[in-house]
This record gives C-alpha cells, structure tokens and sequence, in this order.
C-alpha cells in the first residue's frame, strides 16, 4: 500500500505539544509497514492553518489542517483517514463527512451529542480516539518518584488558568490547593506527586492535559463525570473520582462545562472530597487502575499501536 501523510509541523511544532511528537512516532511505525510520502513541513504551521492539496471530492480547493491534525491518504485509491486532537470541532473533522473516501475520523474531544449533532448520516466513520500529555518531560520518572512516597497532603490538587475557569473562585482554601501555577514541568509533577488526589476541570475541552498526567503519575482524579469519550471508556469510580453529572452546569457553544460552574458544583465536589480523602484503599484503587489504564492505551509504548488498531491499518 502507498500512503501520503499530511500533517502541518516545522521545528517548532516538534517541540510544542506531546502529541507533535506522536505524528512523528505514527509516521515511522507506518513506515515499517508500508511506502509512506510525507507532506507536512509547513513554515507556519505554529501559527496558521494549512491547506493539504489531494484529491477531494468535495473542496478543490484541499482541507485545512491545523497542527494538532493528521490525515493518511492512499494514494493508490484516494480512501483517507483523519486524526484530530483540537479542543472543538474543526473543518478537518466535518467539511468531508459526506466524502465516500472518507474512512474513518477519531476525535479526542468526542462528545457523542456534540457530534452527533454537527454530522449528518456518516456518523458510524466518526470514533473516539485517546489523548496525550501536554509536554515532552518524562512523566515516567516522576511516576517512580511517587512510588517512593508513603505520606501525601490531603487537600486537593490543581494548578492551572484561572480566567477561564470561575468555578474555582468557589473552593474552600482548606480543601484546594491551588490554582497558582508552580514554576516549569519539573517544579510542577514534582509538587503534583505529593498529593493523595487532583481535581479535573475542562480548558477549552473537557479533556485537559493535566488529566493524562495525573493517570500517567497514578494520581487520582476527582471530577464531574466525562462527557467526553475515548476510544476505551474511562469508568466512574474505577478510573476516576466521579460526581454525577449536574444538567445545573452552564453551556458554552452548546456544551455544557464545568468550568463555567458557580458555587453549587464547587460545594459537590467539596462534599465528594470529604467522602473519599480517608478512603486509602479507594484511592488507591483509583490510582492502580488510572495508572493501567494509561500503560495501556496513552503512554508513548501503546498509543500508536492502539491507534492503528481502531484504523485497522
């Protein structure tokens, strides 16, 4: 099989986000297998949009990529494959639905509704797919550091924008740790391993980077239930620290995010806090399953493989 790759990079890209560093990792396993052209050097691709030129039955003009996208073409029967780990949906995903080249999209972000909602009858070639850290620091040697640890501080942990994120203005200093930021990645997991669990709220997508981190460190998280699905389901209270979902929570462009909570949602998961922080067994129950699942599915040694899977390439 020949295939063309497209992807927009260029030396800086390589070194922004951890899933930069997948595209190159995808690229070279599926060139043990087949005969693979790469287009993807983009001189702006860190800063604009980018155009890939084959053969579209739909736009003439190409799709339009972002750098956090990926799509393989074959080349010897135009069939295409698109990967997207944006924050929302994006031209990429939805402008060749009705493309019957079009073999398959997986979304990181998949909110079953959501997509639902944007797609028209090609939904069965729209899939849930897995997600990354956000850096190239070697989480694995924090992960043995926290091994080490037998004494961890019970409050919750989060560091992160608060801008974006009014539902923490609501936490009770006694219970959350945070949110100012802690320095540079190293100073960051250095502090995160100390703690018996982390708090997950949505960024700009439900799923954050801090989530895939907090898994890859075996610390637990404690959050509203994911709308958001992966490829393999993350399970309340066995992956995660879960609160039903509250219909109270506000929307934003249609979907409703935690992140936009009020004094309500803080106070549930305060009081889901106090259930759970002397419960070691649980927690760590939590953490030993988070963990497996990242080794699993996320980690750099099973994501590509677990990706051409759901491909079927």
């Amino acid at each position: 099989m020949n295939l063309r790759v497209h992807n927009p990079c260029n030396e800086h890209t390589r070194y922004y986000r951890n899933y930069n560093l997948f595209w190159d990792e995808l690229t070279d396993k599926l060139k043990e297998k087949y005969n693979v052209v790469e287009n993807r050097y983009f001189e702006n691709a860190h800063k604009d949009r980018f155009n890939i030129h084959f053969e579209s039955l739909l736009n003439s003009d190409g799709m339009l990529l972002m750098e956090c996208e990926y799509v393989i073409e074959n080349i010897d029967n135009g069939e295409f494959y698109v990967l997207s780990v944006s924050d929302d949906l994006t031209s990429g995903i939805l402008n060749e639905q009705s493309n019957p080249k079009l073999k398959k999209v997986l979304i990181s972000q998949f909110i079953e509704d959501k997509v639902k909602h944007h797609v028209n009858d090609n939904y069965d070639k729209y899939f849930p797919w897995i997600y990354f850290p956000m850096n190239l620091t070697d989480l694995e040697s924090y992960y043995l550091k926290r091994l080490q640890k037998t004494d961890f501080i019970d409050k919750l942990c989060f560091r992160g924008n608060t801008s974006d994120r009014p539902i923490l203005k609501h936490f009770d200093c006694e219970i959350l740790d945070g949110p100012n930021y802690i320095g540079n990645s190293e100073t960051y997991f250095d502090d995160l391993i100390n703690y018996s669990i982390a708090l997950s709220i949505a960024g700009v997508g439900e799923l954050c980077y801090r989530d895939i981190e907090c898994m890859s460190l075996g610390v637990p998280l404690l959050r509203f239930e994911y709308q958001t699905k992966l490829f393999d389901p993350l399970i309340p209270n066995y992956h995660y620290v879960s609160i039903p979902y509250d219909d109270k929570i506000p929307s934003h462009n249609g979907t409703k995010t935690d992140r936009l909570g009020g004094y309500e949602q803080a106070k549930k998961i305060e009081q889901r806090f106090k259930e759970v922080i002397s419960d070691k067994e649980f927690l760590n129950f939590i953490s030993k399953n988070s963990r497996k699942y990242y080794e699993d599915n996320l980690s750099s040694d099973s994501r590509v493989t677990k990706t051409l899977n759901i491909l079927n390439l």
